[in-house]
């Protein structure tokens, strides 16, 4: 259990952080989390090569904070770091994108050369697009072209979603980056309020800090729209509160409340939940679990080790799972 005053002073009844918040930072990601340090160490290693990186996690967990240290510890930090969110455009718009729209009209695929290039929500993709895409990667030689793909296909949130074409898995898997949920890294919940509670004096004006008892009662919430989720409670708290010091658990669970309620009006009006079979739901949970421990521990053999498993058992269950996928994706269905 996370203890607020490893990381906490108290204030004249508010926290306050001890030391720096910039001494738990590591470029953009502020975090003291073991399993994000390691995360993070995996990208340092795969800075100065070409390898594509695949983003997974919850929506709101910070994936574009991620995509963008991936570029700055890669040996491409000084060439362009391009991105494109596929949810926000139509399918001729995120084509154009990415191709450009005429002889003299460069898309991001040409103006990206040299450097990185963020597709979110990649899997929002039409698959002839996606095999496009796949061509482009592929057209010299056989070899990808000089850019750095980092991808993030969508949240893992259980809501039946578009998948990527077979090529295009086979082309990602190599490296997928898990970023644990908020809940998942309590104490990273204490440095993100104190950054959050700083950026609305900053940006806002309105100096708060939160009691010993709020941050509390933040801790045992689960945070299901994580980071996002989190700066919007604390903001929506900073504008109801009259005093800097916001000692009001009942102020907090006003905000939640009321968060949820504008969450569960969206998730019913744009994204209705799709019945799933059994087996599908079990094959995407094992698919999640292979990917986070090939993720921390680098390779298949040693996350079979970890899991206590064969490496012939989760090769099979790769195979089945690619060959499933295949099969959902193939062109004309």
């Amino acid at each position: 259990m996370v203890r607020i005053e490893d990381y906490c002073d108290i204030v004249n009844g508010g926290l306050t952080i001890r030391g720096r918040l910039q001494s738990y930072a590591r470029h953009n990601i502020l975090t003291c989390d073991a399993t994000m340090h390691s995360q993070l160490d995996m990208l340092d290693r795969l800075g100065n090569t070409n390898i594509p990186l695949t983003i997974l996690g919850e929506a709101g967990c910070g994936e574009d904070n991620i995509a963008q240290y991936a570029h700055d510890v890669s040996s491409r930090r000084n060439k362009p770091f391009l991105k494109i969110n596929c949810a926000y455009l139509t399918e001729d718009l995120v084509t154009a994108e990415l191709f450009g729209s005429g002889s003299s009209e460069f898309g991001l695929l040409h103006r990206a050369e040299g450097g990185s290039l963020y597709i979110e929500n990649i899997t929002l993709l039409p698959n002839q697009t996606q095999y496009r895409l796949m061509e482009h990667i592929h057209a010299t030689s056989g070899k990808a072209n000089d850019i750095r793909y980092i991808i993030y296909p969508n949240s893992m949130n259980g809501m039946r979603e578009p998948r990527l074409t077979a090529p295009l898995i086979y082309y990602f898997n190599s490296s997928p980056f898990v970023i644990p949920s908020l809940r998942e890294r309590p104490a990273d919940i204490i440095l993100l309020t104190m950054q959050q509670l700083r950026h609305i004096h900053e940006n806002l004006g309105l100096e708060r800090t939160v009691s010993p008892d709020v941050m509390a009662a933040i801790l045992e919430y689960d945070w299901p729209g994580n980071i996002r989720q989190l700066n919007n409670v604390l903001e929506r708290m900073a504008f109801m509160s009259d005093n800097t010091l916001m000692d009001s658990v009942a102020l907090l669970q006003r905000c939640l409340s009321a968060n949820k309620q504008f969450r569960h009006m969206q998730t019913t009006a744009e994204n209705p939940p799709q019945p799933k079979l059994w087996k599908e739901l079990m094959s995407e949970y094992e698919m999640k679990i292979i990917d986070q421990y090939v993720a921390q521990y680098g390779t298949l053999r040693k996350a079979a080790a970890a899991l206590g498993v064969s490496h012939s058992l989760l090769s099979y269950k790769l195979k089945k799972h690619y060959e499933q996928a295949s099969a959902d994706t193939a062109p004309g269905q």
